[in-house]
């Protein structure tokens, strides 16, 4: 009984890892997508230099561009007559309005309770706040694994599954299409972190649901 007992704690803290490592990922990916500032830069170094994995690199290499040329690169490639960063933007529904696309938005965040301190980006449907957002459900995952509150783990998790398929992954081809067309080396690697932390469901969040994934 012990040998089990011991076995099933290996297997919770090891799914913890992985919620963590996809918490620290959205959460580099956030930042990424955030007009450039010298606390949010910080934060990305400081994310980058304790993550491992191409996102932590590109987060790396982002970070060491001067922030005035940052800045500049930003406004240029998402500001005024750049690419929409905005799930309402690809969404055909949300042309009449974007109520309705706000309005279940606002309904994950209020069942998880998520009130960030400082918005990521002016709306909450931009990548960047989707993203951080993404980051929120993954660490409240890993938390509800690390208390072994394994109910908790599995509506938070299928919270980030149908987060993730109701919202980033119906607009990130078009998003991502109208970003490669760019052709910046920067940029594409961004999108592979991007694509590639989109395609990762997670699991159950639960013993019994763990996979080899994250």
């Amino acid at each position: 009984m012990k040998v089990a007992a011991n076995s099933h704690e290996r297997v919770l803290r090891a799914e913890a890892r992985r919620w963590l490592e996809r918490a620290t990922r959205w959460r580099l990916l956030s930042l990424l997508f955030q007009l450039p500032a010298r606390e949010s830069r910080r934060e990305l170094s400081r994310l980058a230099e304790g993550a491992s994995g191409e996102s932590a690199s590109v987060a790396k290499e982002w970070a060491r561009v001067p922030l005035k040329e940052a800045e500049a690169e930003y406004h240029r490639v998402f500001g005024s007559g750049g690419i929409p960063a905005t799930e309402s933007a690809y969404d055909p529904n949300a042309l009449a309005g974007r109520g309705p696309l706000l309005a279940d938005i606002a309904g994950f965040h209020e069942a998880f309770a998520y009130r960030p301190e400082k918005s990521p980006a002016p709306v909450p449907d931009h990548i960047a706040a989707e993203a951080d957002f993404l980051s929120y459900l993954a660490f409240k995952a890993a938390f509800a694994l690390d208390r072994e509150n394994k109910e908790e783990a599995r509506l938070t998790a299928q919270a980030y599954e149908r987060f993730l398929q109701d919202h980033l992954r119906t607009w990130l081809p078009a998003f991502q299409d109208r970003l490669e067309r760019l052709g910046l080396p920067l940029v594409a690697r961004v999108l592979a972190c991007l694509s590639e932390a989109a395609a990762d469901s997670g699991g159950c969040a639960t013993p019994e649901g763990a996979s080899a994934r994250g």
